[in-house]
């Protein structure tokens, strides 16, 4: 095979494969949204910050929502992909049931 199309299908195959993990712009913005669907409050303010991953590779957001009496802190978690919400944290406690009914508006989880 011809170098220059061995170099372009590896670099496609490169780019590929990091395309597919969900960018952390996409995370927090999924994140804010997925806060404002569990407090029921579709027009508070959410800020978020990108934490970057654990050490077994789970990236992680935590963000705080400004509701109408009070203000709450939230974390999401995703899959190592960043593609699917698997652990949302509010209240003080795991929101598993929340996560497991489709928590995330974005995302399949």
């Amino acid at each position: 095979m011809n170098p220059r199309i061995l170099f372009s299908v590896v670099l496609g195959i490169v780019f590929a494969s990091s395309a597919m993990a969900a960018s952390p712009d996409y995370m927090m913005e999924d994140c804010k949204n997925s806060s404002q669907v569990f407090f029921q409050d579709y027009e508070a303010r959410s800020e978020v910050k990108y934490e970057g991953q654990r050490t077994d590779g789970t990236p992680v957001v935590n963000g705080t929502i400004d509701l109408e009496t009070r203000s709450e802190d939230f974390q999401c978690s995703y899959n190592t992909a960043g593609d699917t919400l698997v652990g949302f944290h509010a209240e003080g406690k795991s929101q598993l049931t929340f996560v497991k009914g489709g928590g995330s508006p974005h995302m399949s989880g």
